[in-house]
């Protein structure tokens, strides 16, 4: 931690967005927003951002070196990431197109501290509340996961499952779309009793017993209220971790319809006891897993992501028209 006590509030302060070739701002860790959202931007501090942002993404870790989890750690922790390459200048001086025109605009930019970079980075952390949407007139409830994080809430977490499939079953819904983007892990006794609502039949989560979790190489019981419409689950390259594992078990009984890009992960998560050790003279830190934990399938290959079963490709003019594809294409599956 040495290394963020230097000058940590000096990050860069733009959200950004990597959508087809192209580097977008998407908002700003600053209160005032300094860029138009959409803006592409193109240099940073005379660097073109393109060549930035490929390095960044051929030095970032990742399972099995999966580029759609690189893709996305990348645009979410860009601040930190380009702090760690580059340190903590005093100013961001960038040159970007605003949306609409041509010719390129220069600005410098006023810095974010890194409380203010860190509370969207690692907002997964801080139990996002979770949500449920009914669409009465499409038969249809989607169901947003942010995160299995609830290691010290799980009765929080299983309550409200255990009320959307309650609300499922009492209006007869045909129809569920599981929103699971940016969902990059948490407890497995979260995703477990979800499972339950899932599976046709009693099915194990782990491949083996592990620790704590040894129960979960048991197979799961089946919920009473379980699910047995149409599932549609929306997937992207975060989903990572315990995330992964769920999705592995889904993809690999042929429950529900994949939806979306590549996920970040595959059936094996190299986590758990994480360490860290920082090298005596260069003070360099060094981050890594200490065990793996795989979900219970077989024949599964540990090198590929979860694929989509209907792929969705975001456009620029989707950005800027603040189109959710994802969603859009699940309802158009819906209406199928």
């Amino acid at each position: 931690m040495d290394y963020w006590n230097q000058n940590a509030d000096n990050l860069f302060p733009l959200r950004i967005r990597l959508i087809e070739d192209l580097v977008l701002a998407a908002g700003s860790y600053t209160e005032s927003e300094q860029v138009p959202r959409g803006s592409v931007l193109r240099e940073i501090n005379g660097k073109p951002i393109n060549e930035i942002i490929r390095e960044m993404i051929a030095n970032y870790p990742a399972d099995a070196m999966n580029p759609y989890f690189k893709r996305k750690a990348v645009e979410r922790r860009f601040p930190m990431i380009y702090a760690r390459r580059f340190g903590f200048p005093e100013n961001y001086t960038i040159v970007y197109v605003q949306p609409g025109r041509t010719a390129p605009d220069t600005l410098t930019l006023c810095p974010a501290n890194n409380d203010s970079v860190r509370a969207v980075v690692f907002k997964n952390f801080n139990n996002p509340e979770l949500w449920m949407h009914l669409i009465p007139e499409k038969n249809t409830m989607v169901m947003r996961i942010e995160t299995f994080i609830y290691y010290d809430r799980v009765p929080y977490f299983t309550h409200f499952i255990d009320s959307c499939f309650n609300v499922i079953h009492e209006k007869k819904v045909k129809n569920l779309i599981l929103d699971l983007r940016g969902n990059d892990g948490g407890d497995p006794f979260c995703a477990a009793p979800l499972l339950s609502y899932l599976e046709p039949e009693p099915l194990p989560y782990f491949a083996e017993p592990y620790g704590k979790y040894s129960m979960l190489a048991d197979s799961i019981p089946r919920a009473e209220r379980a699910f047995n419409g149409n599932l549609y689950v929306l997937i992207d390259g975060r989903c990572f971790s315990t995330n992964g594992h769920f999705c592995s078990l889904l993809k690999y009984h042929k429950i529900g319809t994949f939806v979306g890009t590549p996920g970040g992960s595959t059936y094996k998560c190299n986590a758990g006891r994480n360490t860290n050790i920082i090298l005596k003279n260069t003070r360099i830190m060094l981050y890594f897993g200490r065990s793996t934990f795989a979900a219970a399938v077989q024949g599964m290959d540990k090198a590929k992501p979860i694929m989509p079963d209907i792929p969705v490709h975001e456009t620029y003019t989707d950005f800027l028209n603040g189109k959710d594809v994802f969603m859009e294409t699940a309802l158009k599956l819906v209406r199928e």
